[in-house]
């Protein structure tokens, strides 16, 4: 049911982005092949794929670290989708190839922790993830019938996951947070359609790799932001100059 309303509410913005596009560059004749530059901003659903060794282990981390007297389980509740929304740029040589830099905002997603010690619950834990991406790619185009193209995309993603938690178990709270900046490889794939007055719509697929670090325990608590691949699925609206 969430997913479904953050389509509906990407298919709203994307509306709003067209309507709100000046009447003099819907006017404008550009054509599909031609060479130029381009702009345009999406919204959608952002989904991660926790790592299951950092997000599962947390009551073992403690356990190993000598907090909250040892012997702790966890069971979990924790959001993998939420809204998310792009704004990007490039350049278009011919039909073929492009070069397109962007910002993904991949979303905010909650994890939540219950901590039990022989059968019983004795703490709890949240955590509020979330990431975002700065992009640089190399965009190949395959026109097909009319306007139709397919596109890829392929380059590199710098990340950012930030992680604000608070944990809260026998003889021991902790409340803080932690964050990571990488860089990996992006992939992307979409199939779009150009009109012939400088428009554009493009729904997509995007992967940033795996964002963040590991977890690690001490005698003060839990540090590192955790580990999750990111992924975007959007729908665009562009304009051709």
């Amino acid at each position: 049911m969430k997913a479904m309303k953050q389509i509906g509410l990407a298919a709203v913005v994307v509306a709003g982005l067209a309507t709100a596009l000046p009447s003099s560059a819907q006017q404008k004749r550009t054509m599909p092949s031609a060479p130029g530059a381009y702009f345009g901003a999406g919204a959608g659903v952002g989904v991660v794929s926790y790592n299951s060794s950092d997000f599962n282990g947390v009551a073992d981390g403690f356990n190993n670290a000598g907090l909250g007297g040892g012997g702790l389980t966890q069971s979990t509740t924790r959001e993998t989708t939420d809204f998310g929304w792009k704004v990007f740029g490039g350049y278009r040589f011919n039909q073929y190839i492009g070069l397109e830099g962007s910002y993904a905002y991949v979303g905010k997603f909650d994890y939540q922790y219950q901590f039990n010690q022989g059968g019983t619950q004795t703490g709890n834990g949240s955590m509020s993830y979330q990431v975002s991406s700065w992009n640089l790619a190399v965009v190949p185009r395959l026109p097909l019938e009319g306007g139709l193209f397919a596109q890829g995309k392929v380059g590199a993603a710098f990340t950012r996951a930030e992680n604000s938690f608070n944990m809260s178990i026998p003889g021991f709270t902790q409340s803080g947070s932690d964050s990571k900046s990488k860089t990996n490889l992006m992939l992307g794939a979409g199939l779009g359609y150009d009109f012939p007055n400088g428009l554009s719509l493009i729904v997509e697929y995007e992967w940033f790799g795996q964002a963040g670090s590991s977890f690690t325990y001490g005698p003060n608590g839990m540090l590192g932001s955790g580990r999750a691949d990111l992924n975007l699925v959007t729908v665009n609206g562009l304009i051709r100059f």
